[in-house]
């Protein structure tokens, strides 16, 4: 499999991030402190991709803040090494805290990478039960709906789960039922994700920024969620 130089560079700079938030976390256990104004009128549940611990969705997480949304971290996923269902029930509980506790809030979920299979999991679960809280929506940064070629090079189940030819995600992407509440976010290069495209009937938009890890913390892709969050809840 070709791997360009540009990809090398940009990879190069992707774990140089993850790398230091992988000290964070490790370093400073403390429970997340950043969470907005509680009478907001947006409430953003922030879920993490696969081996990333909440601070990963930090540096995202405090420009949602400063735009005027309030945001709830989940630490409870750990590394986010579960499979996608078991995390949706992860997701679903934090979901219901929110709407118990912010009653006139609209809910928005905002994923990364497999944090973005997860929240569609739950959209697709929620519609089946109308009588539970409904987010407004989902938005999902460098997430792989179709999978990544590069996922069979690695052992490890929790990635391999990205497979293309992995039997869940080829079922949760054949789930249309909930492609008009999410709002898709790429990097120009993912070197994780060779090739992701914006899929069919979901509307996205493409950064100029690199990276799978990176546009977590990049002003770029604040705004790009920003503005899908507006076009969720308007």
């Amino acid at each position: 499999m070709t791997i360009t130089a540009r990809e090398v560079a940009v990879w190069a700079r992707d774990y140089a991030f993850a790398a230091r938030k992988h000290l964070r976390s490790t370093l400073d256990p403390r429970p997340p402190r950043v969470t907005g104004m509680p009478g907001a009128r947006v409430h953003c549940v922030l879920i993490p991709g696969v081996v990333e611990r909440w601070r990963f969705m930090e540096p995202l997480g405090k420009r949602l803040v400063a735009a005027g949304h309030a945001v709830h971290f989940l630490p409870e996923l750990g590394r986010h090494l579960m499979p996608v269902r078991e995390a949706a029930a992860l997701l679903a509980a934090a979901v219901d805290r929110v709407a118990a506790t912010h009653p006139q809030a609209q809910i928005v979920l905002v994923g990364h990478s497999k944090g973005g299979l997860t929240g569609k999991r739950l959209l697709i679960d929620r519609a089946l039960r109308p009588g539970l809280p409904q987010p407004a929506g989902l938005v999902a940064l460098a997430t792989p709906f179709a999978g990544s070629s590069r996922a069979r090079l690695m052992r490890a189940a929790a990635i391999r789960e990205f497979d293309p030819t992995n039997a869940r995600l080829l079922a949760l992407a054949a789930e249309r039922g909930a492609d008009l509440r999410i709002r898709v976010v790429l990097p120009e290069i993912d070197p994780h994700i060779p090739g992701n495209q914006i899929p069919e009937g979901v509307t996205g938009v493409r950064l100029r920024a690199n990276g799978h890890f990176r546009p977590l913390a990049t002003a770029e892709a604040a705004r790009a969620v920003l503005a899908a969050i507006d076009d969720l809840t308007r």
